[in-house]
């Protein structure tokens, strides 16, 4: 079983909110993954995207691997086809300057 829950929050300035989450009970699936490499190793920081099958050039959601490869995504709709794609840049990344 899933659980889930949502609220919003508007801190004022310098100040720190506290609060206690209690889950509740939720149908809707959600999806749990790891991306490895070709040799096994967890991919750190891949890029994975999610389409609805019926509007693919839309993403209703993207996110990162985390250190150990691992992924979380949801909820998601019961009965819905999704496409998944996961990308992972073997080049070095640039850091583009800002000219003030």
């Amino acid at each position: 079983m899933n659980f889930s829950q949502s609220f919003y929050v508007k801190p004022a300035s310098h100040e720190v909110v506290e609060t206690k989450v209690s889950l509740a009970a939720d149908q809707r699936p959600a999806l749990l993954g790891t991306v490895v490499s070709a040799d096994d190793k967890p991919v750190e920081a891949a890029l994975v995207t999610f389409y609805c099958s019926d509007a693919p050039a839309t993403p209703v959601g993207a996110l990162y691997t985390d250190e150990q490869g691992r992924f979380a995504f949801g909820p998601l709709e019961p009965g819905r086809l999704y496409q998944v794609k996961v990308f992972k840049s073997s080049n070095d990344v640039r850091t583009l300057e800002q000219g003030t």
